[in-house]
């Protein structure tokens, strides 16, 4: 008997198994030309310029620039009733504007936006894209894209609940991190008025700008669309406060680190690294229109290059007997790892989902961790300021 229940038990769960993978859904999107006005009667036909197809759990694309625009048709291999409520989400780190979408069946074309605009998306941008009338396997549905410049895409077929659980839960954990962020902020200012040592001011406008990149890379923070439009204002405005948290954080790291009298090289690497970035800013401030589809090559490539400078630093002035490198290398490393992953994954190298989760997780950690120290160094530099006062009466 117990042969035969174990027996029983095996096929069932191999029975789940083939029910399960049978079950899997398969995402199918080609890329076609078109124009923009195009029917969906008229790019049925189209022959397939690119073809990428998976499961609908996740599928990753990789598009590439064209201003003039083109088309994406998406398939799954068998039918998706309206009551499942599913939605196609389109998402990645380098998302631009709206778009023209054709629902399965649908005769007209609906204009969407990007949707990181209504709701908070961990640095993610895209469009959800709703099946109203369900997905049958026989209809496609098409999309228009206008690509100012490369990018790479994850598509999804999700549950709407699904999808909104997702929004709701980046929503709670964006806001305990910029409450943490905003408190360890007014820190900085607080030691830097009591002290005016110049370490606390740059690690202040370090906080601010780095909050002020993930809340527009998130939509809270939307820019008026005066001069440029929208989607590039806002793209101009997260690579201003990007850059200008990589210089105050390395102007801190000289600081912080005593770099110029421990480890003057890496101290001298460090100034070239923000001259460096002063000048690619200027750049972009200067020659936006000129330079705004290439521009995040160069920032992304300085901010890898950053990195095994800063982490040679670290470890240099560690060496040496820098009193808080330890707590420095504790809280940059995962920030690092982080930011490299996904600046790798904007120039379109790896696809790891949850680098932009991980990434504002990493902040907070270094944040704390390194007010941790600044809080320890401010109690120390009031010790001695205490210790030297009866001696010099």
């Amino acid at each position: 008997m117990r042969v035969i229940g174990k027996f029983l038990r095996i096929a069932a769960c191999l029975l789940w198994l083939v029910a399960f993978a049978a079950s899997a859904q398969t995402l199918t999107i080609e890329r076609v030309q078109g124009a923009a006005r195009a029917q969906p009667g008229q790019l049925r036909s189209q022959p397939a310029l690119q073809r990428w197809s998976g499961t609908a759990d996740e599928l990753r694309l990789a598009l590439p620039r064209d201003p003039g625009g083109y088309w994406l048709r998406l398939s799954v291999d068998h039918d998706l009733a309206a009551n499942q409520r599913r939605v196609i989400t389109l998402t990645g780190s380098r998302v631009y504007g709206g778009a023209i979408y054709f629902a399965p069946g649908a005769r007209r074309g609906l204009r969407v936006g990007d949707d990181a605009q209504e709701d908070a998306r961990l640095l993610r941008r895209g469009w959800a894209l709703k099946l109203p009338q369900g997905w049958p396997r026989a209809e496609p549905a098409y999309l228009y894209l206008q690509p100012r410049m490369s990018m790479t895409l994850t598509a999804q077929v999700l549950g709407a609940t699904d999808l909104q659980r997702q929004l709701d839960g980046d929503r709670r954990f964006a806001l305990v991190a910029y409450a943490m962020m905003l408190l360890m902020t007014l820190t900085a200012a607080a030691f830097w008025l009591a002290s005016r040592d110049s370490v606390y001011l740059y690690y202040a406008a370090y906080l601010v700008s780095i909050s002020l990149y993930l809340l527009q890379m998130t939509g809270w923070l939307l820019l008026p669309a005066e001069r440029w439009g929208q989607v590039q204002l806002r793209d101009v405005g997260a690579w201003v406060a990007a850059t200008l948290s990589t210089i105050f954080q390395l102007c801190f790291t000289v600081r912080f680190l005593q770099l110029p009298r421990l480890a003057p090289r890496a101290a001298t690497a460090l100034r070239a690294l923000v001259w460096a970035n002063a000048v690619w800013l200027a750049v972009l401030l200067l020659a936006t229109r000129q330079v705004y589809q290439y521009w995040y090559v160069g920032g992304n490539g300085l901010l890898l290059l950053t990195i095994p400078v800063v982490i040679y630093a670290a470890i240099a002035a560690w060496r040496r007997g820098a009193e808080y490198a330890g707590y420095y290398l504790l809280g940059w490393t995962p920030l690092m790892v982080f930011a490299g992953l996904l600046a790798a994954k904007t120039l379109g190298v790896g696809s790891a989902s949850w680098a932009e989760r991980g990434l504002v997780l990493a902040v907070v950690l270094e944040s704390g961790v390194l007010m941790l120290a600044l809080t320890q160094r401010a109690a120390e530099r009031h010790r001695q300021t205490q210790w030297a006062q009866p001696s010099s009466s």
